[in-house]
C-alpha cells in the first residue's frame, strides 16, 4: 500500500484553502476595511472628528451649532443640534480600538438630555462601549464601530477611502495566502496518515496444484508411515473387481450475469452464508479470501468450489482460508479448476 494519500490530501487542501479564501474575501475582507477606517478616525483631533460626525448627520436630517460654538462651552462638550425643530446632544469620544466608553458616560448624556429637555442624543466614538452601556442608553442613538463606518464613509474623500480599501485588501490577501499553507501543511498530515488508517491489502498467495485441496508441504504434518510388506504365511486378501465406470458428472448451470464485478459481489454474499464461515472478500480479482469461525472440513472445500464453478470466469479463481480466531492452523490455498 502506497504510504501517501494524493486524493486525501487534495480533498483536504481544496476544502480548507476554498472555504478560508470565501470567508476571509467575503465576509472578513469588509470587518478589515471598517477595523482600519475606525483606526484612522481614531488618529483625529476632536474638533475634525466632531466637524466630521456633524457633516454626516447633516444627511440624516440634524443641523449643529458650529464647534467652535460647543468648545467654548468647554472641551468636548456635547454639541447642540437641531432636527424638525426639535433640540438633540451630541457627544464625540476618540480613542483607539482598545478604549471603551463606560456606561457611566453613556448614563451622563442620557441625565444632560432629560435635564436640557432634548428630544433626544448621539454618543459617538472610535472606540466600543462596554456591555452596560445599551442599558443605561435611554433615548440614545449609540454609534461606533460598523454603524460609525457607515456614518461617516461618504464623507471621506475618494481617495482616502480607496487607500482603505487597498490597506484591507491587502491584509486580506496575506491572510489568504497564510490560510492556504496551513491548509497545505494539514493536507500533508492526513495524506500521510490516511493510509495508516486503512486496512492492508492481502498478500497474493502462491498458485497451488490445480484441483488439490491438501495442505501445502511442510505444514506440520508428520508422512504417513511405509506400509510393512505382509508376511509370507499371512493369507491374501481377495482380489477386488475393479469399480464400474462412473456416469459423467452433471454440468452446474452458470449463474454468470456477464458482469465480473456483479458475480464477485455475488460470490462474496453466497460465500458469507456457508456454515462455518464468517466473512469473504476479494483481496485481489483472482484471490478469493474466506475467514473462517471453524476448521474447514472436505465438504467446506467442496461447497466453496461448487459455488466457484457456476462462475466461468471465476471458477479458475485461488480461494485463501484464514484459519479461525486463536487456530494453530496455517493458512490454506486451493484452486477448484485449473486455468
Amino acid at each position: 500500500m502506497s504510504s501517501f494519500s494524493l486524493w486525501s490530501a487534495a480533498a483536504v487542501a481544496l476544502m480548507i484553502g476554498l472555504g478560508s479564501t470565501a470567508y476571509l474575501w467575503s465576509y472578513r475582507r469588509h470587518r478589515t476595511e471598517v477595523a482600519t477606517g475606525i483606526a484612522g478616525l481614531a488618529k483625529m483631533r476632536w474638533r475634525e472628528f466632531a466637524r466630521l460626525i456633524v457633516e454626516a448627520l447633516r444627511d440624516r436630517g440634524f443641523e449643529a451649532e458650529s464647534v467652535e460654538e460647543s468648545l467654548a462651552r468647554g472641551t468636548q462638550a456635547e454639541l447642540r443640534l437641531l432636527r424638525a425643530g426639535k433640540p438633540w446632544l451630541l457627544s464625540c469620544k476618540l480613542g483607539d480600538g482598545d478604549y471603551k466608553v463606560p456606561a457611566a458616560t453613556v448614563a451622563e448624556l442620557a441625565d444632560a438630555v432629560r435635564f436640557h429637555g432634548a428630544a433626544g442624543g448621539l454618543l459617538v466614538t472610535t472606540g466600543r462601549f462596554d456591555t452596560n452601556s445599551e442599558r443605561v442608553a435611554d433615548g440614545l442613538d449609540l454609534y461606533s464601530g460598523e454603524t460609525l463606518w457607515e456614518l461617516v464613509e461618504p464623507q471621506l474623500p475618494a481617495s482616502t477611502r480607496h487607500e482603505i480599501i487597498a490597506a484591507a485588501q491587502k491584509r486580506s490577501i496575506q491572510t489568504i495566502v497564510a490560510a492556504w499553507g496551513a491548509a497545505i501543511a494539514l493536507a500533508l498530515i492526513v495524506g500521510f496518515l490516511v493510509p495508516q488508517l486503512l486496512p492492508d491489502e492481502a498478500p497474493t498467495p502462491t498458485p497451488a496444484s490445480a484441483g488439490t485441496d491438501a495442505p501445502a508441504a511442510g505444514d506440520g504434518d508428520d508422512a504417513p508411515p511405509a506400509p510393512t510388506p505382509p508376511a509370507a504365511d499371512t493369507p491374501q486378501p481377495a482380489p477386488v473387481a475393479p469399480p464400474a465406470p462412473q456416469q459423467p458428472a452433471t454440468p452446474v448451470p452458470s449463474a454468470s450475469t456477464g458482469d465480473a464485478d456483479a458475480d464477485r459481489a455475488e460470490v462474496i454474499r453466497s460465500a458469507a452464508r456457508l456454515p462455518g464461515t464468517e466473512r469473504a472478500l476479494w483481496s485481489t480479482a483472482s484471490n478469493l479470501l474466506i475467514y473462517r469461525l471453524t476448521e474447514a472440513q472436505k465438504q467446506d472445500v467442496d461447497a466453496i468450489c461448487q459455488l466457484l464453478e457456476r462462475y466461468p470466469e471465476l471458477r479458475s479463481s485461488r480461494v485463501q482460508l484464514q484459519p479461525p480466531p486463536n487456530s494453530n492452523s496455517r493458512v490454506r490455498f486451493f484452486q477448484c479448476k485449473a486455468y
